[in-house]
């Protein structure tokens, strides 16, 4: 006899069922069967046959799933058997396909395809790269639900052992925004990114003196207007160009030069990191050792003082510039952080900026670290840092805030 829903709800696990822990088993027909086990469940199975064995389906519970729709799903099952399909396989590749879904990764990649079509090239990439360093490896292979605070904690704490804690924090929030992304359509409940990034501990950063961007078309004309050494002169302009340390500038070598490619290939035991090092050389900063080079003062090092006989001392550029009334406001490294802040300001592509500047923390990112990463784009853009550090010199660019970096930067993705 059919099964109605005023039976059901009566229906309680026998005093066999509760002793053998076995369901006692309600028929409904067609083979769609009602399973009352000693827990209470009442768990909808259907039966039927698979090449000649008998074998069981759950399809759900009571009241979850209504009679009706119980009913409505046995008939499914059917209509699978009919086509040569085992209800089991088909329910498995089912299974597997909503777990896909849930994957963190997939998610994650809905949520940047997405993003991608009205973030700035740079900015996108930029972010879409740290989760494939940072995020990636750590949780994308994991479904949303099992995913705890603890495993996004430990994300930002490995960046944060870097030294980039405001990156830290960055891909904290990243993860968050995926999360929020998954509630949004309907594969998440909660957010266990939330409130997370106040663990991560706000960096100590040591400024070294520079100034301000408004500033700079003032300092290219008190360095072009410098009476001192020649060879200082020409190292403060290679380093407006360059942004390189000056350590790196006073023991530059004429064979480290690649004249045909423009670059200057910086063996790893001159850097900070030990990691060769790349830096593409503008037609401005190719002008400048053309100079150097005629005046013939050393086969070996560039910026070769010949007084010493030896390499140029820090202090040689530090004293220049104090000379030219920049104590205490700007210093080499000052070319650096002002070049740093400029690009990201406009929106240049973050990793490329911090390769350019051959940040150690950034290098240790990867083993497999390159050198020749993102050099194309790195190349242009340092031409295009070139360019603009020459419209400063002539007056073009009033407010280095305004200029239109983004327009170019575009142009390089």
């Amino acid at each position: 006899m059919p099964l109605t829903h005023t039976v059901i709800n009566k229906l309680q696990p026998s005093s066999a069922a509760i002793e053998s822990k076995r369901p006692d088993k309600h028929s409904d027909g067609n083979g769609l069967q009602l399973w009352v086990r000693y827990t209470g469940t009442k768990s909808w199975i259907s039966a039927y046959r698979w090449q000649g064995k008998q074998q069981t389906l759950t399809i759900g519970t009571y009241p979850v799933m209504s009679l009706q729709d119980a009913r409505q799903r046995n008939i499914e099952v059917k209509r699978l058997i009919a086509d040569g399909i085992n209800p089991k396989d088909h329910k498995k590749e089912q299974q597997a396909t909503r777990d896909g879904k849930k994957l963190f990764n997939a998610i994650a990649q809905d949520w940047y395809s997405e993003r991608k079509t009205y973030l700035a090239p740079s900015t996108f990439y930029r972010n879409y790269s740290a989760y494939e360093r940072d995020i990636k490896p750590a949780i994308g292979h994991k479904l949303i639900d099992d995913i705890t605070p603890p495993d996004i904690l430990a994300i930002g704490k490995t960046v944060e052992q870097r030294g980039a804690n405001e990156m830290a924090k960055r891909t904290i929030r990243e993860v968050g925004q995926i999360f929020k992304h998954a509630i949004r359509n309907g594969l998440a409940t909660s957010n266990p990114a939330t409130d997370l990034a106040e663990a991560i501990k706000p960096h100590k950063t040591v400024h070294h003196s520079r100034i301000t961007s408004q500033q700079l078309p003032k300092l290219l004309k008190d360095i072009n207007a410098y009476e001192g050494d020649v060879l200082v002169k020409l190292g403060l302009w290679f380093m407006c160009y360059t942004f390189v340390r000056t350590s790196e500038l006073r023991f530059m070598e004429w064979s480290e030069i690649d004249y045909k490619q423009g670059l200057w290939r910086i063996p790893a035991d001159k850097m900070k990191a030990k990691r060769l090092h790349i830096v593409p050389l503008a037609p401005q900063a190719m002008a400048i050792l053309e100079q150097i080079k005629e005046l013939g003062f050393s086969d070996q090092y560039v910026f070769f003082n010949p007084s010493t006989r030896k390499p140029y001392s820090q202090n040689a550029f530090i004293t220049a510039l104090w000379r030219m009334g920049y104590k205490g406001r700007m210093t080499g490294h000052g070319f650096r952080g002002l070049a740093s802040t400029t690009l990201h300001e406009q929106e240049y592509m973050h990793e490329a900026i911090e390769l350019q500047l051959a940040h150690d923390r950034e290098n240790k990112i990867s083993a497999a670290y390159n050198g020749a990463q993102h050099l194309p784009y790195r190349t242009k853009m340092m031409n295009e840092w070139a360019n603009f550090i020459d419209d400063a010199y002539a007056g073009k660019i009033d407010n280095l805030i305004r200029a239109d970096f983004k327009q170019k930067e575009q142009k390089l993705s």
